[in-house]
């Protein structure tokens, strides 16, 4: 596996996400809605995912016990893997807008009225 610190990557994914979302959730990261605000927000949820996806880690089983072995006190507020992919689920239509949105600003620098090169045979 890879040498890399996932903390880190997950806090450059969460930042990342807060500036695409500040009118998609509230103040504390999460979809506004009735009951007891969560400790590990939507926008934590969706930064995990993410991350887990850009690093190729494509098993739950393995993205939680890599965070409760090396990394426990960094995510000391982490959900349970069953609540984590319940939220992950009903989180998706919020990832994707996000994503979308980061989409949209890394097409901004493409130039414009880029011209196709082809092969000549």
């Amino acid at each position: 596996m890879p040498v890399y610190n996932f903390k880190v990557n997950f806090d450059k994914a969460l930042k990342i996400c807060k500036l695409n979302s500040n009118d998609l959730v509230n103040e504390f990261g999460n979809v506004p809605r009735p009951g007891p605000i969560p400790k590990f927000s939507d926008l934590e949820v969706i930064s995990l995912s993410m991350m887990a996806e850009a690093l190729g880690i494509d098993s739950e089983n393995l993205l939680f016990l890599k965070i409760r072995t090396d990394y426990p006190e960094d995510f000391s507020t982490i959900i349970s893997r069953r609540q984590y992919n319940d939220r992950r689920k009903s989180l998706f239509p919020l990832q994707k807008d996000i994503q979308s949105r980061m989409a949209k600003q890394i097409d901004e620098f493409e130039p414009i009225g880029r011209v196709k090169h082809t092969l000549a045979a």
